[in-house]
């Protein structure tokens, strides 16, 4: 069913980079900018849900290590072939879920997640797992759009297609109602700031707190 996640984004990605790729090229270019003040070349980072890599690929650069992962076999083999491509010996794509054991608690010191936060239909079970993830204050960097902060055609549009399955659940975030739903999951906020007119795409960098 094209509603469920890994068959919604498999049927996505071959178009994902002409599409939301192209739309959000400048959002894109911001969010790693931003994230990259919080990482460290000795940081080894986890980008939850990272797609076709297209900010994986900006990231890598400025950490020691950065392990990919997606649910979605068709995103993960595009940005593993975009790793080999530009030899980036620092990365690991692997098609593999949030919640999977080989994932070790307190293993990383950042979790990034860009552009999935509005498609969990339980964010506080995933919060709650990146906090259990990150060692003791590491950092969780994410950019979400907030449908719920004002009304875009985009976000009309997956209202539409999101009640009648043709797509996974989206959630109408306020950009306050999603930075208090981070600081309710034992983080604390450091920075936010919003990165696209409309719909808002919000960027939080949090601190897991001890």
């Amino acid at each position: 069913m094209p509603n469920q996640p890994k068959e919604f984004w498999d049927m996505r990605a071959q178009t994902y980079d002409l599409t939301s790729g192209k739309t959000y090229a400048e959002t894109y270019d911001s969010t790693a900018a931003r994230s990259v003040k919080y990482l460290k070349p000795s940081d080894r980072v986890l980008e939850f849900a990272c797609g076709t890599g297209l900010i994986t690929l900006r990231l890598a650069p400025y950490v020691s290590c950065l392990w990919g992962i997606d649910i979605s076999p068709k995103m993960a083999d595009i940005a593993r072939q975009k790793v080999r491509t530009q030899d980036l010996s620092n990365v690991e794509i692997t098609n593999t879920d949030l919640f999977d054991p080989t994932l070790e608690p307190g293993s990383f010191d950042a979790v990034v997640a860009f552009n999935v936060l509005l498609y969990l239909p339980d964010l506080s079970a995933a919060l709650a797992r990146i906090r259990e993830l990150l060692r003791p204050g590491g950092m969780f960097l994410s950019a979400t759009d907030c449908l719920g902060a004002r009304p875009s055609v985009m976000g009309l549009k997956k209202l539409v297609k999101s009640r009648i399955g043709a797509m996974p659940y989206t959630a109408f975030f306020t950009r306050r109602g999603l930075e208090r739903k981070i600081a309710q999951n034992g983080f604390a906020v450091l920075e936010r700031e919003n990165l696209f007119p409309n719909p808002p795409n919000l960027f939080v960098a949090a601190r897991a707190k001890s």
